[in-house]
């Protein structure tokens, strides 16, 4: 297998971010892959030639490569863009595509994603000149964070304490006719100096760090000397962290998540994650396990189609999230094991929103995971397009409940169950046929009523 990785700059050992590119070089070359770091801008990009595959650097014709791993993260420009754009439409696997790298690396454009998702962020204002002191203060209050648009390994970031710091910092701008763009967010005061970096690869969590200030500044980067330390995600951090690389349509990626008094918020995504400090603190093998996935996918790879909330919300009540759905399949590698856990988890995610619409409005909690989703699956419910659930296909469905429904009535008596939990049993089971007639978009009582109805007034 060939593969290229896109580096903006020279292989001087001395740069931070150059390890991490020989260790993809040492990773491949211990995985008999042959990996070449190219530079972007010695690529001749000719638009118009022969559709084949004719691409040059530095004057040679260059093999196609089976992927493409973009390491220039947040310093991508449009040269380097316009190439990834080329590859892309020539057919080139691309670990992580022009598309999304040109979104993340503008932090707003970023966060207005991940907000339209229903994902949890940081309150954030995009600066302007003059900047209204007034609405900063009413929005965000302060402590505020000051962050330009473009950043990476925590340059470009900086806290004002109170409304006289920013008032001086906005003066400095403003005086110094400044033409960074930038943004101002909320500051999360439950992660002052402390923030878990999560690295999703295929839309798997695969390692994370909590990494932590020694200085007692806000900033964590272990670039900027904080320390990073082996950090498990729980449950909703890892699923939180899935469900951004997937908004964001990131193959891989690190996905930054503040705490927050409530939970988490995610504060940044990178394409291009540095995971030096990530390994020492763990020990894992990134590029190894980064290519692993790259060589495991290779036949399969297809454009990533980013989940709409109603997916999300169904997976999150069934399965605890879409974390919990492919650890499910890691778990069980067999198709039959698989299928029975994904059927016994339906099944209680079932009766976990019968239990949930039978409690009294008080005490049914809209906030639980149960809750939540329910709200998500009932807000979207006019989205939905019913158009394929024709009659064929209901009755088809139909049949299937009703033999589905007759076998659990008939299972109790074949097990030898006492007369009353076998009747209670039976009961329960021949109530499925008839809730989904009655709740069937296009099921047969439906239509009858509706039918009724047209009838009468005419």
């Amino acid at each position: 297998m060939r593969g290229w990785i896109l580096f903006h700059r020279d292989l001087d050992p001395a740069n931070s971010e150059v390890p991490e590119v020989l260790r993809f070089q040492e990773a491949a070359s211990a995985m008999g892959i042959e990996l070449l770091v190219l530079h972007p801008h010695k690529f001749d990009l000719v638009v118009g030639a022969e559709e084949g595959w004719s691409t040059t650097y530095q004057g040679r014709l260059v093999e196609r490569p089976d992927f493409v791993i973009c390491r220039t993260g947040a310093e991508t420009d449009y040269f380097t863009l316009a190439l990834l754009r080329h590859l892309e439409r020539r057919g080139v696997r691309l670990v992580n595509g022009p598309a999304t790298i040109e979104q993340v690396a503008d932090k707003l454009h970023t966060l207005q994603s991940l907000n339209r998702a229903g994902l949890p962020i940081p309150r954030t204002i995009l600066g302007t000149f003059p900047i209204d002191v007034d609405l900063v203060e009413r929005e965000l209050g302060f402590p505020v964070i000051v962050k330009t648009l473009k950043g990476t390994r925590g340059a470009g970031v900086l806290k004002c304490e109170d409304r006289s710091q920013f008032e001086d910092l906005a003066g400095l701008l403003e005086s110094a006719d400044a033409q960074a763009d930038f943004i101002l967010q909320h500051y999360v005061r439950a992660s002052h100096g402390r923030d878990v970096r999560v690295l999703v690869v295929g839309g798997r969590v695969i390692a994370a760090m909590e990494r932590r200030s020694l200085t007692g500044g806000f900033k964590s980067n272990v670039s900027l000397g904080g320390v990073g330390i082996a950090y498990n995600p729980p449950p909703e951090m890892a699923e939180l962290a899935v469900q951004a690389a997937d908004v964001l349509e990131l193959d891989v990626t690190g996905i930054d998540i503040l705490f927050d008094e409530e939970g988490y918020r995610i504060c940044e995504a990178n394409s291009a994650p540095g995971f030096q400090g990530l390994e020492r603190a763990t020990g894992y093998d990134v590029p190894r396990a980064i290519l692993e996935w790259v060589i495991s996918t290779q036949a399969e790879a297809a454009p990533v189609v980013a989940p709409a909330a109603e997916s999300n919300a169904l997976a999150e009540l069934a399965f605890g999230g879409r974390a919990g759905l492919r650890a499910l399949s890691d778990r069980n590698p067999e198709y039959r094991r698989f299928a029975s856990a994904v059927g016994l988890r339906m099944v209680g995610a079932g009766l976990s929103c019968l239990a949930h619409a039978g409690l009294p409005p008080m005490l049914a909690d809209r906030k639980s995971r149960v809750g939540r989703g329910l709200q998500t699956l009932f807000d979207g419910r006019v989205n939905a397009d019913l158009s394929a659930l024709n009659d064929q296909e209901q009755e088809r469905t139909l049949m299937i409940v009703l033999v589905a429904a007759i076998w659990a009535a008939v299972l109790p008596w074949l097990a030898g169950a006492a007369v009353v939990p076998g009747v209670v049993l039976s009961m329960i089971a021949l109530c499925f046929p008839l809730l989904f007639m009655l709740t069937a978009p296009a099921g047969r009582i439906g239509r009858s009523a509706s039918s009724l109805r047209r009838k009468a007034g005419g």
